[in-house]
């Protein structure tokens, strides 16, 4: 059986995801599809817009993957960098994946492995050290030190899409050389913008409902799990501001020295704005620079909260956290259940059997979910069990 690999966020699930899964159908006809899902938090450094079993729900409902098993919480609050290798390395564990697909907005199979490969390079490594000596931040940076190898290429790394694109690419070289990128084209609306063609952005929908736009909102997602939705309870960051900034205000510029991404003194500027700011807004508008955007600076503030460090960073994937399925997915979970490398996860309760680095990984999950479900009792994940939909 052949098996299509998505690495994704789903937040939430939309029509763009839908004519993605759609295309990898039709190109690979036999094809189940495994969707590897950022878990209650997500890569722009924010709470998901619902927990990670009712989004793993609502996509399998909507025609989408066939199976939903977790990213590492490390890897959903990593640079695209950081979660595209995550995404890779959990792919490649399966033992069972052929294709890995991704959505681009101008790249093609053969231009993005092509720039990879000069990303993969000892050139391209050397050039970027330059750039970002002078203060540049990481993203032109890298377009720089790319141009200068491969200009016909570089406008892959303009496009937040086509960046994580090349990024997969360069993973897939190096720990999944037999696994076959399929790029497949965007479309619709742009990654922050309004609904195009009858496709709306994950942020779009976002912002509608933040803003209490519920029935617009509703109407932006696929029938099939609209009234779910409906009712599913909605996280964003006011539910954890009030406990966020007075923790945040606890911490030492030593302990923040132990987070991923933090250098260049960016420790002490966190601890200062932590000192000063009345309100997370505040706290990100004091930290953020050129050198360091906006979801990264979130990502730095929830990888604080939640206790992410550079060590457990390092910590390649340990376990395989299975969140949904339908009938077709159980046949690829069974197939995993030989093939892959990792525990598999289907009842929490197997958890209990974890050690060493794998333990500490599911503790540090664990943990984060209990802050993400607050002010609900702690222990949602040993209770919760997978959403499964049979044959009619």
């Amino acid at each position: 059986m052949q098996v299509c690999a998505i690495i994704a966020e789903y937040n939430p699930f939309h029509a763009g995801h839908a004519a993605q899964i759609a295309e990898i159908r039709r190109r690979l006809p036999d094809c189940a599809v495994i969707a590897l899902m950022s878990g209650n938090y997500v890569q722009r450094g924010a709470p998901a817009l619902w927990d990670k079993y009712a989004r793993a729900a609502f996509a399998v409902q909507a025609d989408g993957p066939d199976l939903v098993v977790e990213l590492p919480i490390t890897a959903a609050l990593s640079s695209a960098e950081g979660f595209a290798h995550g995404g890779v390395s959990l792919a490649a564990a399966l033992g069972c994946v052929t294709h890995l697909s991704f959505g681009c907005e101008t790249g093609t199979e053969n231009s993005l492995t092509q720039l990879a490969a000069h990303l993969r390079s000892d050139a391209f490594a050397e050039l970027l050290r330059t750039e970002l000596s002078s203060g540049t931040s990481y993203a032109l940076a890298a377009i720089r030190a790319a141009h200068r190898l491969c200009p016909q290429h570089t406008s892959l790394l303009e496009s937040p899409n086509d960046l994580l694109a090349v990024q997969y690419c360069r993973f897939m070289q190096q720990l999944a050389p037999e696994m076959i990128p399929l790029a497949v084209r965007r479309h619709g609306a742009a990654h922050d913008g309004i609904p195009q063609d009858g496709i709306p952005s994950a942020s779009y929908i976002r912002t509608q409902f933040q803003a209490g736009s519920i029935d617009p909102a509703l109407a932006l997602l696929p029938e099939a799990y609209r009234s779910a939705a409906r009712t599913a309870r909605r996280h964003d960051w006011s539910d954890m501001e009030p406990a966020v900034l007075p923790y945040l205000r606890r911490l030492s510029a030593e302990q923040l020295r132990l987070l991923p991404g933090v250098s260049e003194g960016l420790e002490f500027r966190f601890v200062q704005a932590c000192q000063n700011a009345g309100s997370l807004e505040q706290l990100w508008s004091a930290v953020r620079s050129r050198r360091h955007p906006l979801s990264r600076v979130r990502r730095l503030t929830l990888c604080a909260y939640l206790g992410v460090t550079q060590q457990l960073t390092a910590i390649p994937p340990a376990f395989v956290t299975v969140l949904a399925l339908n009938a077709r997915g159980r046949l690829v979970l069974r197939e995993m259940k030989t093939t892959c490398a990792l525990p598999v996860i289907v009842r929490p309760t197997a958890a209990r059997a974890l050690t060493g680095d794998a333990a500490r990984l599911w503790s540090l999950t664990l943990g984060a979910d209990d802050l993400y479900h607050f002010p609900a009792p702690a222990g949602a994940d040993w209770s919760a069990t997978p959403f499964y939909t049979s044959p009619e």
